[in-house]
């Protein structure tokens, strides 16, 4: 036996893991810390992406479906979130997706919050979209 086949192996076992197949799964993976606080985020949304997080804060049983609910229809009829062509508004999508940012080079997501801070970030959608948004 020689030499040859031990470092080929090792050379392909360093190519796969740091040149492109274990390290972007790693890094797509790892949870990116958000760049502010969340309420800060839901006060500066637009109307559509409001009504979006409510969406999300329900499907994830993090607000109150009857306190929710109304608001989150307000906010659509009001925005024109989700209109009868199907040709959605981007805002409701990032918000129902959880999207805190979009376009922010970390993207922060609701998911990558803890359960706590998610209800409260949802709590604090929710108290928005009563003030009328």
């Amino acid at each position: 036996m020689s030499y040859r086949p031990m470092i080929t192996l090792s050379a392909m076992t360093i190519s796969v893991v740091f040149g492109g197949g274990m390290l972007p799964v790693m890094a797509r993976d790892m949870v990116m810390p958000t760049t502010g606080k969340p309420e800060a985020m839901i006060d500066v949304a637009p109307g559509a992406r409001l009504a979006g997080y409510l969406n999300f804060c329900i499907q994830n049983g993090l607000a109150g479906h009857a306190d929710a609910t109304p608001l989150m229809n307000t906010l659509i009829r009001n925005t024109g979130a989700v209109p009868p062509d199907e040709h959605g508004n981007m805002d409701y999508a990032y918000g129902t997706a959880g999207i805190l940012q979009p376009g922010a080079g970390n993207v922060p997501r609701m998911t990558d919050l803890d359960i706590p801070a998610r209800r409260d970030a949802c709590t604090h959608a929710v108290k928005k979209a009563a003030m009328g948004a």
